[in-house]
């Protein structure tokens, strides 16, 4: 059997050590319908991790590595790799797996509406044997009962009418799209976040790339005494925003 052409070689191998000639035939006639071939190989390749990820939730992406690298970078310049942590809209719990890996003193509370996500992501944890305080809850209706000092998220910040690719379909629409042009996770954490976090502390978020100008207007107001960092990804496109107060 052919390899699709929208498949890696990578991915090819994977899928026919995974499937059968039979059952490799259906998958052919998923991946043509755009079914995710990550869902297919139940895993991924996340900074050198293996995460487990299943259909309903996010499967995590190449721009969140960056996410991780950079707030990883951030926390020991800093000097904060001893803090406690809020991750918002953990998915497959790809952020805090690492983090908690690269840096296991971190104590690390992530949060998801949805259970399916919590489940697959307590496997990912499970799997790496590390302690994450993982909580099935709606943001907006989340309340600390301790402060942070480092809240991380890759929110959903799609806007209703932004194209997207076929695959986004198979992908739970509520870790994707955002009302209020995508900004409405964003506005809120930075606003409840003056709650939730220590003295010292840092926002590290990724981004729409054309978010960036808005968002960093948007916390200076919050915060004006605060640093405040947009970067880019690898395709040079604004992805990242870090708010650092001291």
């Amino acid at each position: 059997m052919n390899k699709p052409s929208n498949v890696t070689d990578l991915d090819w191998k994977l899928l026919k050590e995974k499937y059968k000639e039979k059952k490799l035939e259906k998958v052919v006639k998923l991946i043509e319908k755009n079914y995710p071939v990550q869902y297919l190989i139940g895993n991924v390749d996340f900074m050198g991790y293996e995460i487990f990820v299943k259909k309903g939730v996010l499967i995590p992406r190449f721009e969140t590595e960056g996410l991780v690298e950079e707030t990883l970078n951030l926390l020991k310049e800093e000097k904060m790799d001893d803090i406690s942590v809020l991750d918002i809209g953990t998915g497959t719990g790809c952020i805090p797996v690492v983090l908690k890996k690269e840096l296991p003193n971190l104590e690390i509370t992530s949060i998801d509406i949805n259970k399916k996500a919590i489940k697959l992501a307590k496997s990912n944890a499970s799997n790496y044997n590390v302690k994450i305080n993982f909580i099935h809850k709606n943001v907006f209706h989340y309340k600390p009962i301790n402060k942070y000092s480092l809240i991380i998220s890759n929110p959903p910040y799609v806007s209703k009418d932004e194209p997207v690719g076929p695959e986004i379909k198979y992908e739970p629409k509520n870790a994707i799209f955002a009302k209020n042009d995508g900004f409405k996770y964003y506005e809120y954490i930075i606003k409840q976040g003056k709650k939730w976090t220590t003295e010292k502390n840092i926002f590290a978020f990724e981004i729409g790339c054309n978010q960036g100008k808005y968002l960093k207007k948007y916390a200076k107001d919050i915060y004006p005494n605060a640093k405040i960092i947009v970067k880019k990804d690898l395709s040079e496109r604004d992805r990242y925003l870090f708010i650092i107060n001291k």
